[in-house]
């Protein structure tokens, strides 16, 4: 029998038809469709999935990144299924709207969408700030001193893992205006974790560095400002944005309750009027915000951390 040659996966036509392809296809034909119900102009939604494409070119076929494939399977069978549920009517247009009204409303609502942002990011700024500074602080000074540590440590391990959404209600009942109690909400949801960490990761230090800077005649301040500061810094980076995700999703909450601005306010406006296209857009608006703000942090950390 003729033996049956290997297929190569890095032949042209290989590059060309492959499931990526295959799906962006596929959603561009489902766009051409006639709608079921009425929608806006398409145009938002064919300069996603292009870049989504792009990404998919650039990062698979140039770089040959495989996890880009991946991505861009993901992200165009989620917008293959949508479009084809919308198209054919097997879900239900107020539940889940056409993604073409959903994308259109990131456009024609962008001034609203940056007016909340620019509110969050206020909030975010003056609580996680307050929360980081706060909890590096006083770490350090109670994981550096053996009977604080012992102390307090106790009480943080029980209050430490408490949701920051259990305090909204009553923070957001409890303070004098709205400002002040999602400052307080942002930095409850930042500090216990991190102040927990901080204090483990001073606990935790090669005694022996310790020892040899006393050999050396090194006084305390010096000690903690040029030795354990630095020792500290990569834990906080490498926390930092799984803190923020936390204090944003916290921040959401307390806007839904008692905003008159913000994302938060954002959705909860357009929830309570059933218009979840303009809901469906205010999250995704949400995911996109926190995703830049990661990788913000990820740059700031390859800067700072060498290892």
């Amino acid at each position: 029998m003729p033996r049956m040659e290997k297929l190569n996966l890095q032949s042209p036509i290989f590059k060309v038809v492959n499931i990526p392809n295959i799906l962006f296809a596929a959603i561009l034909y489902m766009i051409s469709l006639p709608p079921l119900v009425k929608t806006k102009p398409p145009a938002m939604l064919i300069i996603v999935i292009c870049l989504i494409e792009l990404y998919f070119i650039i990062g698979h076929l140039v770089q040959h990144k495989r996890s880009c494939h991946d991505i861009s399977c993901i992200l165009f069978a989620f917008f293959a299924i949508w479009e084809y549920s919308s198209k054919t009517g097997k879900a239900h247009s107020l539940l889940m709207p056409p993604m073409e009204n959903v994308l259109y409303v990131l456009y024609s609502h962008r001034g609203e969408l940056l007016k909340g942002l620019v509110s969050s990011l206020e909030l975010m700024l003056w609580g996680v700030t307050i929360a980081l500074a706060s909890s590096v602080v006083f770490g350090i000074l109670v994981g550096w001193f053996t009977r604080p540590r012992e102390a307090i440590m106790p009480i943080v391990r029980v209050i430490s893992p408490i949701p920051a959404l259990a305090y909204t209600t009553y923070v957001v009942g409890c303070m004098p205006s709205f400002k002040s109690s999602s400052i307080v909400v942002i930095f409850l949801s930042v500090f216990w974790p991190l102040f927990s960490q901080v204090i483990r990761t001073v606990g935790t230090m090669d005694r022996r560095i310790i020892e040899s800077a006393k050999v050396m005649n090194v006084g305390s301040i010096t000690m903690i400002k040029d030795i354990v500061y630095p020792y500290v810094l990569p834990t906080v980076l490498r926390y930092l944005p799984s803190s923020l995700s936390t204090a944003f999703m916290c921040l959401t909450g307390a806007e839904m309750i008692g905003a008159s601005s913000g994302l938060g306010f954002f959705i909860r406006k357009y929830a309570e009027y059933a218009n979840y296209t303009n809901v469906l857009a205010g999250i995704i608006f949400m995911g996109l915000v926190v995703t830049m703000l990661s990788s913000l942090v990820k740059l700031v950390q390859k800067k700072f951390i060498k290892w």
